[in-house]
């Protein structure tokens, strides 16, 4: 059923409220990894210049001779395309239970955290199957597989240099990496990285290594983030028990280039958002009064777009 803009109310203070619990929430790293890139239509396209038919790194100056001419080349881009799609979440807060939970919470304030969590974990979720997929980024295997049995093998800093120096030829300077927490755990108690450690950061080193410990060991490479993907998912079947999965998985770490903005700044992913529908979050309420009810709902029309497969490097872990 559709609804119109009378029937309708932008709800400004759920909005206000929710978006704030949703920045606290550390452990969702989606908008992180795709930042928001809004824009004006539901379904469009931009150039996309690639390394061969761009001739971005052909080094095809020539010299002139008086009276000469330069060589000349001519380009080709293509067109990549985008379209967004609506997502969102309603609840119900009936008449008498929010009377009756007054004297605890708002319970229109508290719907809408939840139904803004549910919405942002499903854009974490789908995030994540952008960024940790072997279709989109080029995957190389690890030098040592990353189990516990090889925790004084795993190599972890030479697998991201090795990475980093593949997105150099082709052109990227990387600047984040994107792991799950428990290949974080593993990493930061591996003995290659921890006698790395010690060797910038000393005594200090002796402690468990923060993300940002991570990053700085690679900063001389250009990286300045680490995102751990900490968030979980349930995943068993509606009503049944309570079981938690992670929403980033452990085959692969993601080296990269991230960048905000129009995707001709270069960057691996944006999360487009029409702007004429709301853009990246929307929270609003209706009334159903055969129900005696305000429905808060939370919506977000949203593509979560790859745009540039070169500028990001996976490495099997094969983590087990």
């Amino acid at each position: 059923m559709a609804f119109s803009d009378s029937q309708t109310t932008l709800r400004g203070d759920v909005n206000c409220l929710v978006t704030e619990a949703a920045q606290a929430d550390s452990m969702l790293i989606g908008l992180k990894v795709f930042p928001v890139w809004n824009v004006p239509v539901k379904s469009g396209q931009w150039p996309k210049f690639r390394l061969t038919k761009g001739e971005l790194l052909n080094p095809d100056a020539t010299k002139r001779t008086p009276s000469g001419s330069y060589g000349r080349v001519v380009r080709a881009y293509e067109a990549d395309n985008y379209t967004v799609e609506d997502y969102g979440q309603e609840e119900p807060v009936d008449d008498t239970y929010k009377a009756d939970v007054s004297r605890f919470f708002q319970a229109e304030v508290q719907a809408g955290k939840m139904c803004m969590r549910s919405v942002m974990l499903g854009h974490e979720v789908r995030v994540a199957a952008e960024i940790m997929n072997s279709t989109n980024f080029t995957a190389t295997a690890a030098s040592v597989n990353y189990t516990e049995a090889n925790i004084a093998t795993i190599n972890f800093v030479l697998d991201v240099t090795d990475a980093c120096t593949r997105l150099n030829n082709k052109g990227v300077i990387p600047n984040t990496i994107v792991m799950s927490k428990a290949v974080f755990a593993r990493v930061r108690r591996s003995t290659l990285f921890l006698n790395q450690l010690r060797g910038i950061m000393g005594n200090n080193a002796d402690r468990l290594a923060s993300a940002e410990d991570v990053a700085a060991v690679f900063a001389n490479e250009g990286i300045t983030q680490c995102l751990v993907g900490r968030m979980p998912k349930n995943s068993a079947n509606k009503g049944a028990t309570f079981s938690a999965s992670p929403v980033w998985g452990n085959t692969y770490v993601w080296v990269g280039y991230v960048a905000g903005g129009d995707p001709m700044s270069g960057g691996a992913g944006r999360t487009v958002a029409w702007d004429a529908d709301g853009g990246f979050l929307v929270s609003e309420s209706y009334r159903d009064d055969a129900r005696r009810s305000d429905i808060i709902r939370v919506r977000q029309s949203v593509d979560e777009k790859v745009v540039d497969s070169t500028a990001g490097e996976l490495i099997t872990t094969s983590y087990s």
